[in-house]
């Protein structure tokens, strides 16, 4: 009898502690909760210049930049961003709203990090630029994508009455009616040597000189003009698209790292065009700045010879 008795107890028991669990008694765990967003959420993407681990600013001298591990001073570095999406938890990219301010419309926004600190940066302090600013709808973020550029329907305007950001006369590109997407600009220690040679004379012949500055601007070219209508059309684009699969902008900056854009780039000379890479399909001294930017040189168009490393994702 003693041995049934115990065995009911110890049933009734187990029974008993089903039961707590089942209702939340103690020792349950409730299921966590879904996060619950607001309909709509600001948001701000930082941007810096990176060089050698730091961030790379006007007025110091930037060292082991190029093939050359030339040390340079930073002279200019500015550029357009445009078609700004952040890519949620599904892969699914959404559009960034930007909000209208002196630096950035409804559809494009001016990144401006130099600050005039410095004789070859200008010598005069200058405002800049290092966030975007909009809003998304509420939800959670892991990546973002955006280009560089500015949209075709806005490139070719008038920067003398354009609206900002677009009226900066130093993003203008004249020749190609239209703006310069990046201008990173460079002062190397000694000048580049320019070397040109002259192959219609026999025996060919060879001149050099020096420039102070080598010059990266990044923007559309074989740009042309309708007669009739006035309107524009580029067979190069040109625009560099940006993915960063692994983003998000309440922790991470985004840096544009110089030693990996300029990797493949001599920085001391210049064999063909001007000074430095003005996206030429003919300029040697392009061949690596647009192998870096994944854009292809004789089209323009994006390439998928793997993913671009020059914007990389940082810890604020």
């Amino acid at each position: 009898m003693n041995t049934l008795r115990q065995a009911s107890i110890s049933i009734s028991i187990i029974a008993s502690a089903l039961a707590l669990s089942a209702c939340g008694g103690s020792g349950s765990t409730a299921a966590p909760s879904a996060p619950v967003y607001p309909a709509t959420m600001p948001v701000s993407i930082n941007f810096d210049l990176l060089a050698n681990g730091g961030v790379a600013k006007c007025g110091t001298p930037i060292s082991g930049l190029g093939s050359r591990g030339t040390t340079a001073d930073l002279k200019d570095a500015r550029f357009y961003v445009s078609n700004i999406n952040l890519i949620d938890a599904n892969g699914k990219q959404v559009p960034v709203t930007l909000t209208a301010n002196d630096w950035q419309n409804e559809q494009v926004s001016l990144i401006s990090l130099i600050d005039g600190t410095g004789t070859a940066c200008g010598g005069t302090t200058l405002p800049t630029n290092a966030v975007i600013v909009g809003t998304v709808p509420g939800a959670a973020y892991t990546g973002i994508s955006y280009e560089i550029g500015v949209p075709e329907t806005l490139n070719h305007t008038d920067y003398a009455t354009a609206a900002k950001p677009l009226n900066v006369a130093a993003m203008a590109w004249s020749w190609t009616s239209g703006r310069k997407f990046l201008k990173l600009e460079l002062n190397p220690q000694g000048g580049v040597n320019v070397v040109r040679t002259n192959t219609t004379t026999t025996p060919a012949t060879t001149t050099t000189s020096n420039a102070a500055t080598w010059n990266l601007h990044l923007g559309s070219g074989g740009c042309t003009t309708n007669a009739t209508t006035g309107a524009y059309s580029c067979t190069n684009a040109n625009r560099m698209q940006v993915k960063l699969a692994n983003f998000d902008y309440t922790k991470q900056k985004i840096s544009l790292d110089l030693n990996a854009l300029f990797a493949g780039s001599d920085l001391t000379t210049d064999t063909a065009g001007a000074a430095g890479c003005m996206s030429g399909t003919t300029d040697d001294e392009c061949k690596a700045i647009f192998n870096a930017f994944k854009i292809d040189l004789p089209t323009g168009n994006p390439t998928s010879a793997g993913v671009q490393s020059v914007f990389v994702a940082r810890n604020k």
